[in-house]
């Protein structure tokens, strides 16, 4: 398979749409697509004369809005009751779960994705294979191997570092492999025996090393932390996301707005966990105080004003990718307004990620574009509806 042309100018009509800022929708919406940017958005009755000789897709009843960002998911992962086990044994064949899974995001409307720790560079190499074109599936961005501690969470697909000195090599031997940016197991995890999630795994020391040397290098961190001495470290650390901060107190909430750091709550980690019928009981006791915990420190952020971004932990046990969705969903039953959680999903979690021109609907923006059937602000479940998807200009889903 070779890159493909340029996709060809196209108009896409709608009755609304959102374009990612949290502002109020357009109603009567056009979006006039030229290759791989947009080239206008507005209202149909003033769509510009250079843009009437293009095709129209009609999308009636629709909400047009950007393709989701997923900020945080497991790509070789497919969702299996026990995650450890069910990453597959050989690079091979977790580069061939990792295809399926890009594509299952694409089904669900995802057309960025953070991927946040794999046992080596398959998800690296095929982030770069999207790229070029040759393999289907959402802009990818790919931490690699997460840093974790001897005895810490998620080793099997994570790079053991202690110490600050090996903490600073694990950031270069990601780099090397081509990572985009770095995970940073700061607590023990929920499916892990052993250290508490609750628990701090680093010391001071040991993150500032890590966070001090990827950001001089040009790489981003999510933090991985569930209780509020791992993230309150984090974030003194200066680590651009904490994913998970099922435990957040004042220290943790005032940190998050000091430092400007972006909080993925991943809702649907725990839930699925609970929910989940065949996940094992272990995992099922270790999951309730997090999420018991969960949508309160949530409400705490918001109403003070942290920046959220949505992402699900997809790969973990029954949480199947594709739902970023159900993500936003359920932040907004925990109490984020319906733009905002639109917002979170789209412009704030591109701009986390370093590409901000594929999470909002403006001039110039690359045209990475999400239709759903129905009004997402009447109906949030709507957006877990696609009727189309555009990748780069390109409708990949949707209509024949």
């Amino acid at each position: 398979m070779t890159a493909a042309r340029q996709p060809e100018a196209v108009v896409l009509r709608a009755p609304r749409l959102l374009d990612g800022s949290g502002g109020e929708p357009i109603a009567d919406a056009a979006l006039w697509l030229e290759g791989d940017r947009i080239a206008w958005v507005g209202r149909g009755s003033e769509l510009p004369d250079a843009a009437r000789e293009a095709p129209v897709v009609e999308l009636p009843g629709c909400t047009l809005l950007p393709g989701l960002v997923d900020a945080h998911v497991h790509l070789v992962a497919s969702g299996g009751p026990d995650l450890q086990a069910g990453i597959p044994p050989t690079e091979a064949e977790r580069t061939l779960a990792a295809i399926a899974n890009c594509r299952r995001q694409l089904d669900g409307g995802a057309t960025l994705v953070r991927d946040l720790g794999a046992p080596g560079r398959e998800v690296i190499a095929l982030a770069k294979a999207i790229e070029a074109g040759t393999v289907e599936g959402p802009t990818v961005i790919a931490a690699g191997p997460a840093v974790t501690m001897t005895g810490g969470h998620i080793a099997y697909m994570g790079r053991v570092a202690d110490g600050p000195e090996e903490m600073r090599a694990a950031v270069r031997a990601n780099l090397a492999m081509g990572a985009g940016c770095i995970k940073v197991v700061a607590t023990g995890g929920v499916l892990t025996r052993g250290l508490d999630p609750r628990v701090a795994a680093y010391t001071q020391e040991e993150l500032d090393a890590l966070v001090g040397e990827a950001h001089r290098l040009g790489l981003r961190v999510a933090a991985h932390a569930i209780g509020e001495g791992g993230v309150a470290a984090a974030l003194r650390a200066g680590v651009d996301s904490i994913e998970h901060g099922m435990f957040l107190d004042q220290t943790c909430i005032d940190l998050f707005l000091s430092s400007g750091a972006r909080y993925s709550a991943t809702f649907s980690a725990p839930t699925c966990i609970i929910e989940g019928p065949s996940v094992p009981e272990w995992i099922k006791e270790r999951a309730r105080p997090a999420a018991e915990a969960q949508a309160a420190s949530f409400r705490a952020a918001v109403k003070a004003g942290v920046r959220v971004v949505a992402g699900t932990d997809a790969g973990t046990p029954d949480n199947f990718h594709g739902r970023v969705a159900q993500e936003v969903l359920s932040m907004v039953e925990a109490g984020l307004d319906v733009l905002a959680g639109v917002r979170a999903a789209t412009a704030e979690g591109a701009d986390l990620l370093g590409d901000p021109d594929r999470g909002m609907l403006h001039p110039g923006a690359i045209a990475d574009v999400l239709a759903v059937h129905g009004d997402v602000l009447a109906d949030p479940g709507a957006l877990t509806r696609p009727a189309a998807v555009f990748k780069s200009g390109r409708q990949i889903r949707g209509g024949s």
